[in-house]
């Protein structure tokens, strides 16, 4: 049996479909491929700074007096009786009269030397209280005389700390200063007023020191697990010789790292 013509035309239109479907196909455009993946971020690494030092001629790890339970920082010029004070003073100025060594420290030791001609008598009468002083709290001259060497060997070397020395000459040169050019009327109260102001050079010296050791405590905090303790930590076991230096607490060799912006 013949196919209709019906069912020819039927067939011819339907292949015309596919062939025209085939050709839409071929022509479609191939979607572009999805883009690559970002690169990762680079690493940040953190900028190590330079361990902390100490203020100029100060040791790494050295003592310093420290503040009491009333926040009163305790040295051997604390809580002195007026005789004793004016004795101080005059031992801090003979400290500066010999180590203030700078062209424009001169005035310290004309100063000095006008001021124990000039105040012969307060500072002969504070010498003769002192003397009476000891000898009624040791049982012996001879005690008496010992105790008082070691005491002022200890103001001696107070007043010698080399990390406050600059502090020490400024004052000195202020305190000269002021008695060449006008003697004080009543020189215990200089003297006295002479005693505070030496002991706030020692103090800016102090609490500098002592932001110091916050800073080099700050920093084996939080960086002595790589590169080892801070230089007190190897310091106070090892020394401070340079046969010790870049050694860790264990006596190892450290690198010094390198300090923000240099690298």
């Amino acid at each position: 049996m013949s196919d209709s013509p019906i069912s020819i035309r039927r067939l011819g239109m339907a292949a015309a479909g596919a062939a025209a479907l085939a050709a839409l196909a071929g022509c479609a455009t191939t979607p572009p491929p999805p883009p690559p993946p970002p690169p990762p971020r680079p690493q940040v690494v953190e900028a190590v700074p330079y361990r902390p030092l100490p203020p100029p001629q100060a040791a790494y790890a050295m003592t310093i007096p420290r503040r009491d339970a009333a926040g009163v920082r305790v040295t051997v010029n604390s809580g002195l009786a007026a005789d004793q004070a004016v004795w101080n003073f005059r031992s801090g100025w003979n400290v500066a009269a010999l180590n203030c060594t700078r062209p424009q420290d001169a005035p310290i030791l004309e100063g000095y030397r006008t001021m124990l001609q000039r105040h012969d008598r307060q500072l002969g009468a504070a010498n003769v209280a002192l003397d009476r002083q000891y000898r009624q709290l040791h049982p012996t001259d001879r005690a008496a005389i010992r105790a008082r060497e070691a005491d002022a060997t200890a103001v001696y070397n107070y007043f010698t700390s080399p990390p406050a020395r600059g502090g020490l000459c400024d004052t000195a040169l202020g305190l000269a200063n002021e008695l060449l050019a006008a003697p004080p009327a009543d020189f215990n109260a200089f003297a006295v007023n002479g005693l505070a102001r030496f002991e706030a050079a020692f103090e800016r010296f102090y609490i500098a020191y002592e932001a110091y050791e916050q800073a080099s405590a700050d920093w084996d905090a939080r960086f002595g697990a790589l590169y080892g303790a801070s230089q007190p930590g190897w310091v106070a076991v090892h020394g401070g010789g340079a046969a010790n230096a870049g050694a860790d607490e264990n006596g190892q060799p450290v690198v010094q790292p390198v300090p923000a912006g240099a690298r």
